[in-house]
């Protein structure tokens, strides 16, 4: 069965409690203040059975202008609403406001209620028809049927119902294949029952013992029972008003404003981008990071305004921009939200989430077109922009960034997959287009790297992925380099990455003279110079010769005792035959020893010999060294 909730809007005083009373039975004012003062002050929440058999539930706000907080908390997640207007006062200053409000969170279907009828003057009666009728022009209520009604009396009271079963017979039901979501309105403690929240279920449903995820603060809750207007329930679902009681749940960390979840299937956003319109009637425009108000379901925080294409946001316009919040909020595409300007109070206006998690743009007029194609484009081309910005996500990621059921994201996925657009990497998939364009970027760095450090074998893995492959995790992206290493377009060489093409050398400009300084190295016997002084010697500067050092070694061409102790490869494995048939003919031999066949100082041989342990030709016993496997001699 499909549920629906009506909300009510209008000027403080206007009869809004009343027409609930008379229409359910149910008092909403549950509050001591309310009572004492006469006044809404929180949204109130009553059960209603149309003829039809429609269960719906009544949400009746605030009227007055201090809780516009309060009154968008109640209408956010409401199906039609009730513009109640009193017959014996007629159009009021909430009356305009919760009208403009109404506009921009979207409701699509009303009824305009006159009440207060036992109080009327009849002859006044139609010019405050036509005083709505022009105030409701070009609106969703513009044509709505206009109900009178007395909940002292009960005149007109069937009339409205019957039409109110009409409209509701009409209506699309609620997103119930989305994952379950539930912006909390309420927190409360029940002795010997623990924790509740409640709220109007936007989409989904949760059941008794269900694993829920409050968020912001990313608490893990389990369901005890469900209610629905005091009524145990085992399932609560898309449209309906309803309290959880929760296990696990500290009740001093809950607070109106969180969200209550699938766990994993929604995520906390500081960053919206949004289409936003002001109202009309506005006496002052906003520039640029404008500091608002931002209440988006039963949230509240401030939000700073980025706009791209203009310097200021004025009266009666609509913009595509950036709202940064102070505080994280669940949000989902579509949802809708007002902005209100903190001091002097007063709504500016509201607008349309049109992507919750988008990557940062730069202040131009482009960025504002880009966000304007977003709100736009379908779900295919949106799953394609996601994958640009992260390159590699799961179905389940993806369809938490979308903010969409997940079957209908593995449907085109799918789909795309046998277009040839996406790629399959186990859990992960990627753009085709998108992913190609970061082979050939990845590719033309390479190139660059290549051609300031030719001598080496490659650029570390380490930092291609921290320059080019952001937001990856180590493991994906080994994928995608093993990916790109069997397509051929990249060599692996242990922890570095090169063009297949390239292969190390010395540049022209250099060799040369690095080519004299080898045969200078080679001539220089078993004690050359400093390393620093070959270069120096040999005219080459000390940034290259920090490039050709390891170059060499790598190529076998040198062998190092020191980092300033380089051997010419000929010359180390001399050394080597002479010092291991030192030790063949005559037993272990010490330092001293080894002195009489290579006249060279402890400086030299010091490092020599322990070259030869760390290779496993020799062996340190004491002060002698002997050999550690005939077979490793050289």
């Amino acid at each position: 069965m499909s549920h629906y909730v009506l909300g009510t809007a209008g000027h403080i005083d206007h009869g809004k409690t009343a027409l609930t009373k008379a229409l359910t039975g149910v008092d909403t004012d549950r509050l001591k203040e309310e009572k004492e003062r006469h006044i809404s002050i929180e949204p109130g929440f009553a059960p209603f059975r149309l003829p039809s058999g429609k269960e719906v539930s009544i949400v009746d706000v605030p009227g007055h202008e201090r809780f516009i907080r309060q009154m968008v908390s109640g209408v956010a997640g409401i199906d039609l609403v009730l513009l109640v207007v009193a017959a014996d006062e007629g159009v009021m200053p909430q009356t305009r406001e919760h009208l403009h409000i109404i506009e921009l969170l979207n409701i699509r279907a009303g009824v305009i209620v006159l009440t207060k009828m036992d109080a009327a003057d009849p002859e006044l009666l139609p010019l405050i028809e036509e005083d709505l009728r022009l105030l409701t022009k070009n609106t969703v209520l513009e044509g709505a049927p206009i109900c009178r009604v007395s909940a002292r009396t009960g005149d007109g009271l069937d009339s409205l119902v019957h039409t109110l079963d009409r409209l509701v017979s009409g209506m699309s039901p609620r997103q119930s294949e989305a994952p379950f979501r539930l912006p909390i309105d309420r927190v409360f403690t029940i002795r010997g029952a623990g924790t509740v929240v409640t709220g109007t279920v936007q989409s989904g449903s949760a059941q008794t013992g269900d694993e829920l995820e409050i968020l912001p603060g990313n608490l893990r809750v389990r369901v005890r029972q469900i209610q629905v207007h005091g009524n145990a329930v085992p399932r609560a679902t898309a449209g309906q008003r309803a309290a959880f009681n929760l296990t696990m749940a500290d009740a001093d960390r809950l607070y109106r404003g969180q969200t209550l979840t699938d766990p994993g299937a929604w995520s906390v956003t500081d960053r919206l981008d949004a289409r936003v319109e002001s109202l009309p009637d506005l006496d002052f425009t906003l520039k640029q990071r404008a500091r608002l108000k931002l209440l988006i379901g039963t949230a509240e925080t401030m939000a700073e305004l980025i706009l791209y294409d203009r310097k200021e946001w004025g009266p009666n316009e609509k913009a595509f921009v950036t709202l940064r919040l102070r505080e994280p909020v669940v949000a989902g595409r579509g949802d809708r939200f007002i902005l209100r300007r903190p001091s002097p109070a007063a709504t500016v206006g509201g607008g349309e989430v049109i992507d919750p998690y988008p990557p940062k743009h730069k202040i131009r007029p482009e960025s504002a077109l880009r966000i304007e194609q977003r709100l736009s484009a379908g779900l295919e081309e949106r799953i394609l922009e996601a994958l640009r910005d992260r390159l590699l996500m799961s179905p389940e990621e993806l369809a938490r960034h979308l903010t969409e059921p997940e079957a209908a994201v593995d449907t085109s996925l799918k789909k795309m997959e046998q277009d040839g657009r996406i790629v399959s990497f186990f859990d992960r998939v990627a753009s085709t287009d998108h992913l190609q364009e970061r082979e050939r970027r990845i590719a033309r760095w390479l190139a660059n790297y290549h051609s300031e450090y030719p001598m080496r074998e490659g650029a570390p893995k380490a930092e291609v992925i921290s320059r080019l492959l952001q937001g990856l995790s180590t493991r994906e992206a080994s994928r995608l380099l093993d990916f790109w290493s069997e397509r051929g377009s990249l060599r692996q060489d242990g922890e570095n990455l090169a063009l297949p093409s390239f292969a190390p050398h010395i540049p022209d400009r250099w060799s040369e003279k690095a080519d004299r300084l080898l045969d200078q190295l080679k001539g220089k016997g078993i004690t050359p110079p400093n390393w620093k002084i070959l270069l120096e010697e040999a005219g080459i500067p000390p940034e290259v010769g920090k490039e050709l050092r390891p170059y060499w070694i790598r190529e076998g061409m040198v062998v190092p005792l020191t980092d300033e102790i380089l051997l010419h490869h000929e010359v180390f494995n001399s050394a080597v035959h002479q010092v291991v048939e030192a030790i063949r003919r005559n037993g272990p031999q010490s330092i001293s020893d080894i002195r009489k066949r290579l006249p060279a100082s402890r400086k030299y041989l010091v490092p020599l010999l322990e070259t030869m342990d760390q290779r496993g030709i020799t062996r340190r016993l004491g002060d002698l060294r002997e050999l550690v496997n005939e077979r490793k001699n050289p």
